[in-house]
């Protein structure tokens, strides 16, 4: 059994993280929510389960914008959307035929427009089976991705470990082989990681394993050394 456990813990001014454990590709590994508190309200990227979190998500403030970053992130959209229905969900274009029980209000580009500039809207080109976007944290400097790449290492369960050994992906942010073979356009893929790393950030929250809080980009640079200009 998976645990679900899960809580807030702060990351820097105005910027929380949850995580919770889930099955993926038949093994136990955790994914991560994380939360900006902006001028307007509460930012929500990727959330977990809701019940032991309400509380505490409340006392930091009205949630007022949800994203699912990409198409394979949006499984506990639904209880969010129930508990703050004000709340307008940003999402790839492609998930309104996944998820049809959601109400999606526009991409997470068109979402940037209401929620202002501390939190930059960056699509990854290339790779139309994620169609992720990233997102900049600017006040503190943090750059947060999904499947954007991985950082599994000695936390990780010993399953998740072989994966990750096997697919070339453990130890350091890196992508699996599997994952790589997924952007069909790489020059465009290119050009969405070179204004990635051209804006200034250092930490850098992946939804799958430890925050770096120190040399993110480095970290990012080196796991996109593979796709050559």
């Amino acid at each position: 059994m998976v645990n679900t456990a899960c809580e807030l813990k702060r990351l820097a001014d105005g910027l929380w993280a949850a995580e919770t454990g889930l099955r993926a590709l038949g093994m136990p590994m955790t994914t991560r929510m994380t939360i900006a508190r902006l001028p307007s309200g509460l930012w929500v990227h990727s959330p977990v389960p809701l019940v032991p979190l309400r509380a505490a998500v409340d006392d930091l403030g009205q949630v007022r914008w949800r994203v699912a970053p990409n198409l394979m992130h949006h499984l506990y959209q639904a209880p969010w959307q129930a508990a703050y229905p004000d709340s307008p969900l940003f999402a790839p274009p492609g998930l309104a035929a996944k998820r049809p029980d959601l109400r999606i209000d526009g991409s997470p580009v068109a979402g940037a427009a209401s929620w202002g500039d501390d939190i930059l809207a960056l699509p990854v080109a290339g790779n139309p089976t994620l169609d992720e976007t990233v997102f900049l944290h600017r006040p503190s400097g943090s750059l947060i991705i999904t499947d954007l790449a991985v950082n599994l290492g000695p936390e990780a369960h010993w399953m998740v470990r072989l994966y990750a050994r096997l697919m070339g992906c453990h130890g350091r942010l890196s992508l699996s082989y599997l994952l790589k073979l997924l952007y069909r356009d790489r020059q465009a893929a290119r050009a969405s990681l070179d204004r990635i790393l051209s804006l200034d950030f250092d930490r850098v929250i992946p939804a799958h394993g430890p925050v770096i809080e120190t040399g993110g980009k480095a970290a990012l640079t080196a796991a996109f050394a593979w796709l050559k200009p």
